[in-house]
């Protein structure tokens, strides 16, 4: 496993992508893209690494998405780590013999192109799991 994103959810994805280029002179890598799933608009930004490793920022399109309650109870802000997997099945397997718990099942990703699984962790933080394979 290895860090692919940092997901940060935002109420406004253009006042977002303006202060990550004029503070940190970081640029957009792809989007916007909408998730129908997880009914957000993302945005991905280049952290110098390419696609190797970059910072998901999600707006949520209605009150219906699961991200929704998150950005009304914080304010936005940090909300998951994602990993990069060779073997998806395998890797939340090993996860969830460690007391980690799958929420729900493995499920296209929009915004990357692969199969993807958020879990909670055994310290009660959200992960998203990536698969390599695109889909």
């Amino acid at each position: 496993m290895k860090l692919h994103h940092i997901g940060k959810v935002v109420s406004d994805l253009e006042k977002e992508r303006l202060y990550y280029e004029g503070t940190f002179g970081l640029g957009v890598l792809e989007g916007p893209i909408t998730d129908p799933i997880q009914q957000v608009d993302v945005l991905l930004i280049d952290m110098g690494y390419g696609d190797e490793v970059t910072l998901e920022l999600i707006k949520p399109l209605g009150d219906k998405s699961p991200v929704a309650r998150f950005l009304a109870k914080t304010g936005g802000g940090l909300h998951h780590l994602s990993y990069a997997v060779e073997d998806i099945d395998a890797a939340v397997a090993q996860l969830e013999t460690q007391g980690a718990k799958a929420l729900g099942r493995v499920v296209p990703s929009a915004a990357h192109k692969s199969p993807s699984i958020w879990l909670y962790t055994a310290s009660r933080e959200l992960i998203e799991l990536i698969e390599k394979k695109p889909i």
